[in-house]
């Protein structure tokens, strides 16, 4: 019997092959991407510390963050007690910055990342390898890789305990708290329809009085399996996600607490407007109740959730009660309105006429400020220099292999 159990499980053995063989498929067409195109790799940006000043002063904020403060806050949007999504998340922001060419790299480095068997063709540190390693912390089923486990967790010492990873913070907080464009072209209206709402969208809205967080929040209900939720009698962890989301977008953007004028980036941990919108919510209800969802904060594990006691489906407001209290800002909210449904038309509009230039370009002369400036005065008033660089350019720029990954070299 001991030696039956010592001998290889055939099918486990074809599945890791297979797995190992989808992952190395992945990669190598990445690699086919940048060979095609002659996509330049940048080398890693070493940035030595002064050993004599302390750690907080290497590459200080405002203009840079730590990597593990990235780590703690992308954390609580992903699945929780995961540590390579939020990982993957950085390794992103790394590979994905358009603006490269004008500003210089968005990282630095005081040592080298742990790398992995599968990134062995690439320079550890580099754009290229950021990337490659986005795939591998991506892939499903990765953790049946042999070494990946280890791998994820040498990259979180080095980011994390080890303090070897500066960001640029404005590109982090551009990450953390975008929206798809899905949900602006597709949730956003039907967000502003609904007459009657749940207890999380009501509370959202006393907390942000912003109907794109509306547009954003899911479904809020209690699994059948309780390893599917964070907290005991706990939501969903997707629910979950957009609860660590939203805490983010109120501490950076809502704040009204005094902790972003306080701690500064690190006011997600001490900002309180998120429970304070959950307590105006039930005073105005009543009182506290034994139906009534309440928030369950745990920061240091990386999550932030709700319960969802029997009856707290039933519970729901019109959205004009909402509104009498906890009205929008008439003044800015008509004018966001109006820039919104101009915006959304012109940059579609950019899109197209993005797609044509890309064609009369086919030796890929211009560069993106190029592109950038010619469509901004294409389109006057319609289209931003910020709204060109999150939205419009990303996604055409990876289709056409325009993208910073795609870059032709400079001759």
């Amino acid at each position: 019997m001991g030696e039956e159990a010592k001998r290889p499980n055939p099918i486990e053995q074809a599945a890791r092959a297979d797995l190992l063989g989808r992952a190395k498929a992945q990669l190598e067409k990445l690699f086919e991407h940048w060979v095609r195109n002659s996509a330049v790799d940048h080398p890693p940006p070493i940035v030595p510390r002064d050993e004599s000043l302390p750690g907080r002063d290497w590459l200080p904020e405002p203009n840079w963050i730590s990597g593990w403060l990235a780590f703690e806050l992308l954390r609580l949007q992903c699945e929780p007690y995961e540590w390579a999504p939020p990982l993957a998340r950085i390794c992103q922001i790394i590979a994905d910055q358009w603006d490269r060419d004008e500003t210089g790299l968005n990282y630095a480095m005081a040592s080298l990342p742990p790398s992995h068997e599968l990134l062995a063709r690439l320079t550890p540190g580099s754009t290229h390898w950021f990337r490659a390693a986005y795939d591998l912390l991506t892939l499903k089923g990765a953790d049946g890789i042999e070494g990946w486990e280890t791998f994820v967790s040498d990259l979180y010492d080095w980011v994390g305990p080890y303090d070897c990873l500066r960001l640029r913070a404005a590109d982090l907080v551009d990450h953390a708290l975008a929206h798809h464009w899905s949900v602006r072209e597709i949730s956003l209206p039907e967000a502003k329809q609904e007459p009657i709402w749940s207890f999380p969208k009501a509370m959202t809205w006393i907390a942000t009085r912003d109907y794109m967080a509306l547009a954003r929040l899911p479904h809020f209900c209690r699994p059948d399996d309780e390893d599917s939720a964070a907290a005991a009698e706990g939501v969903w962890h997707y629910a979950t996600r957009f609860l660590g989301w939203l805490h983010a977008e109120i501490s950076y953007l809502h704040c009204k607490c005094g902790a972003i004028d306080e701690f500064g980036f690190e006011s997600y941990k001490h900002c309180t407007c998120t429970s304070l919108a959950w307590e105006e919510l039930v005073l105005h209800r009543g009182g506290l109740a034994p139906d009534i969802p309440e928030l369950v904060f745990n920061l240091q594990e990386g999550w932030l959730s709700m319960t969802w006691p029997d009856g707290a489906d039933e519970i729901r407001f019109m959205r004009r009660e909402i509104l009498d209290k906890w009205p929008a800002p008439i003044a800015s909210q008509a004018k966001q309105a109006t820039v919104e449904v101009s915006t959304a038309a012109g940059e579609q509009a950019c899109r197209e006429w993005l797609i044509k230039e890309f064609a009369a370009d086919p030796d890929k002369r211009r560069t993106k400020r190029s592109f950038r400036e010619a469509a901004i005065k294409a389109f006057p008033g319609r289209v931003s220099e910020r709204g060109f660089n999150l939205r419009v350019w990303p996604e055409l720029a990876r289709q056409h292999a325009r993208d910073s990954a795609g870059a032709k070299r400079k001759s």
